[in-house]
């Protein structure tokens, strides 16, 4: 629910405003997030994906993002906790690692 929708009364419901800013802050920061842990999610499927196509050769950047990633992380080849798995993706992405592997093989992305 955005924010500006939790205004509360302060003066009698006469010129009431509330600066929702802070608690619009909170929410932003939650979002960003939640979309770094997706972000680590789907980096960790498509290394995963990738490893399934063997032995079709991936890109150039698809393949350098996938060495970045198991360079940390082992396939998965039978079940496991992945905790660490997704703690380790995560890390990647908020690192920058795998963009610059990215980088390095194909140049810089716009």
């Amino acid at each position: 629910m955005p924010a500006s929708a939790e205004s509360i009364p302060t003066s009698g419901l006469q010129e009431d405003y509330n600066s929702m800013a802070a608690g619009s802050a909170l929410k932003a920061r939650r979002a960003a997030g939640l979309a770094r842990q997706v972000l680590a999610i789907e980096l960790l499927l498509a290394a995963q994906a990738l490893d399934f196509r063997a032995p079709l050769p991936p890109g150039r950047g698809s393949s350098a993002a996938r060495d970045a990633v198991r360079e940390r992380i082992p396939p998965l080849d039978r079940d496991r906790y992945l905790k660490a798995d997704l703690d380790a993706a995560l890390g990647l992405c908020e690192a920058g690692t795998v963009l610059a592997a990215v980088e390095a093989a194909i140049g810089a992305l716009e």
